[in-house]
């Protein structure tokens, strides 16, 4: 079985690494459509450098979501628009 999940990613018929990647997001929200998610998964189960990004993904995502109470001083955020204004072509208010 394997084997033919390997053929039909070869051939274009389930999607590659790079087009699985542009679904991401959709995927971890649950907002694909079945055959979309079906397709997602499958490609996980066989691909080896997929599913630790998604593991990574998704612990990028819980990490963040637990620092939400962390409150940024607001000294911080000016220094930093002050740096990215004089360092790059950022838009100036």
């Amino acid at each position: 079985m394997k084997i033919f999940k390997i053929i039909k990613m070869m051939v274009g018929l389930s999607p590659n690494c790079e087009k699985v990647n542009l679904f991401l997001a959709d995927y971890v929200d649950g907002t694909l459509d079945d055959k979309t998610r079906k397709d997602f998964e499958e490609h996980m189960d066989m691909c080896k450098c997929c599913r630790p990004y998604l593991n990574q993904y998704k612990s990028t995502i819980e990490m963040a979501h637990e620092c939400d109470d962390v409150k940024v001083p607001s000294e911080l955020v000016e220094h930093t628009m002050a740096f990215l204004r004089r360092n790059s072509d950022f838009p100036r208010s």
